[in-house]
């Protein structure tokens, strides 16, 4: 029985690892470049989708105002308002060129190598949990040989590092105790796998809105910024899905690109990473913008307001 209790606690040997370039997702053009044109894409498919329904009437229960009300409250043609948009678009990927240009493809090569060290990592963290049942009054020895032989996971969690030792492993060396077990590995892969890119989507999404808002506040504050460049915006008072960025170009650069730019660099999303926030945070644009109120919209059941 005790060899099944430390069976999935056995340690690991150091890998070896060898970087290789990414195969891009699309043969013919890198990913890099398919992350900066995949939100026109989007957008053109997205906007053409309700384009379709405002065209023939459809789902007109769900729109917020009347299709007639386009030609009466509107300060802008559909003509003029699409030639704004294309240079949106012309200017959202020339940047994204420009500050891309001469990036290397990424490397790949690396998981086994990444995992051992957060494992490690891991098994660093992991002395903070007997000192935590201290305070608690819990001794964390204690529990763990009490619940080892029901739950060997559990009792290894809450022991701490310190309990792979030579006892547990009668035929391990010093050395040997300095790897990772299984155990260790096993939280390693879903920290990497699932609760980083986790992290990083949620902070890129914390420096979007948040820059987002006070720049659009600030817009709104200003009687000047709002006279000389939001006020286009708000020209197109009955809002259809392809006017979703009708702005000025500098609310263009300034608010909208400037925030996925930093929202890139800060929470270091990859070239992947960055078509998959990208072509959601444009769906979601487009959605603020499409003048229907679904009642399956999920940002609507989250929150009242579509934020």
């Amino acid at each position: 029985m005790a060899s099944n209790n430390t069976a999935g606690f056995r340690t690991s040997p150091s890998p070896t690892c060898t970087l290789l370039p990414q195969e891009p997702l699309l043969s013919g053009i890198s990913d890099t470049v398919l992350a900066i044109v995949l939100p026109t894409i989007v957008y053109a498919v997205a906007g053409a989708f309700f384009h379709i329904l405002d065209t023939y009437n459809l789902f007109s229960n769900h729109r917020i105002h009347p299709s007639e009300e386009e030609l009466k409250r509107n300060h802008v043609t559909k003509w003029e308002c699409l030639k704004v948009v294309v240079r949106y678009h012309i200017m959202q990927i020339s940047i994204g060129l420009i500050l891309n240009y001469g990036n290397e493809p990424a490397m790949i090569g690396d998981e086994a190598c990444k995992t051992y060290d957060t494992a490690l990592a891991i098994r660093s963290l992991r002395n903070i949990v007997p000192v935590l049942l201290a305070t608690l009054g819990i001794d964390a020895k204690q529990l763990s040989q009490a619940t080892s032989s029901t739950s060997p996971a559990f009792a290894q969690i809450i022991a701490g590092s310190s309990s792979i030792s030579t006892s547990t492993f009668p035929n391990s060396n010093s050395h040997t105790n300095t790897q990772p077990t299984s155990l260790e590995l096993t939280l390693a892969k879903f920290t990497l796998n699932y609760l980083y890119p986790a992290w990083q989507y949620i902070l890129a999404l914390v420096v979007v809105d948040t820059w987002i808002y006070f720049t659009h506040r600030l817009c709104h504050i200003n009687r000047t910024l709002y006279r000389i460049v939001h006020a286009q915006h708000h020209r197109l008072y009955v809002s259809y899905a392809y006017g979703a960025v009708y702005a000025h170009w500098l609310e263009t650069l300034f608010l909208d690109i400037l925030s996925f730019v930093l929202a890139g660099e800060i929470a270091k999303l990859t070239a992947r990473q960055s078509m998959v926030f990208g072509a959601c945070a444009t769906i979601k644009t487009i959605s603020d913008h499409c003048g229907y109120v679904f009642p399956w919209d999920l940002t609507r059941k989250i929150n009242g307001n579509g934020a």
